[in-house]
């Protein structure tokens, strides 16, 4: 049987409705980090060690996601982490997101590809690899394409034709057009990495990280 892969319009549809759930509508944070072709699948506890840049962590049993975004008194952040074939994926960790330090630890001989939104809609959606944070995009003023230097990097994210502005926003004023970029950021990181978040997922429990303090930027 040839089964073929899911459009671009197939996926950004999922996304679409997956942002309307509780655990993604409000903010969220999820990244995908990809092994250099060639290498095995990063241990947990390895991944769990760059993002935490040196402070102390448990890596737990399980816990269902919506767990690390309850507003418990935690000494440090927490998030889920977990595999995907030989992607690990993170789920959660604080209302600021990835800080620009941790995805260049953890994309040490990896691709990191990031996306991160609060109830400000304050966001960013980003790719790191081998140390360096190639793009960074806000998804409200992304601009346009060749506003991206390093874009081939993430061939991906050309696939959605609405991505990017077809303008130059000299006001600054950001897009107007109500496209869904929240379900934009998420498909842009499954076309590129194979890995879905859906309601199962979400549904399931995982391991998860609980850092001793505040992780180093």
């Amino acid at each position: 049987m040839d089964i073929r892969p899911p459009s671009t319009d197939e996926v950004f549809g999922h996304y679409q409705r997956l942002v309307g759930e509780p655990e993604l509508d409000v903010a969220a944070c999820w990244a995908v980090v990809v092994p250099n072709d060639g290498l095995d699948s990063l241990p947990l506890p390895e991944v769990s060690a760059r993002l935490g840049g040196g402070t102390s962590y448990e890596l737990r049993e399980v816990v269902k996601p919506h767990f690390v975004n309850l507003p418990l008194r935690r000494q440090g952040p927490c998030a889920v982490v977990d595999r995907s074939g030989a992607a690990v994926v993170l789920y959660g960790l604080d209302h600021l997101g990835y800080s620009s330090g941790a995805l260049r630890r953890l994309s040490s001989n990896a691709r990191v590809y990031s996306a991160w939104w609060n109830v400000n809609s304050v966001n960013h959606l980003s790719l790191t690899v081998n140390g360096e944070v190639l793009i960074s995009i806000d998804g409200l003023f992304p601009g346009r394409p060749e506003d991206q230097p390093n874009l081939a990097s993430w061939p991906e994210l050309t696939a959605m034709s609405e991505f990017f502005l077809d303008y130059v926003d000299e006001d600054f004023l950001g897009r107007d057009d109500r496209w869904d970029w929240r379900a934009g950021f998420l498909t842009a990181i499954e076309l590129a990495t194979q890995v879905r978040l859906d309601r199962q997922w979400l549904d399931v429990e995982h391991p998860y990280l609980v850092f001793s303090g505040p992780i180093p930027e």
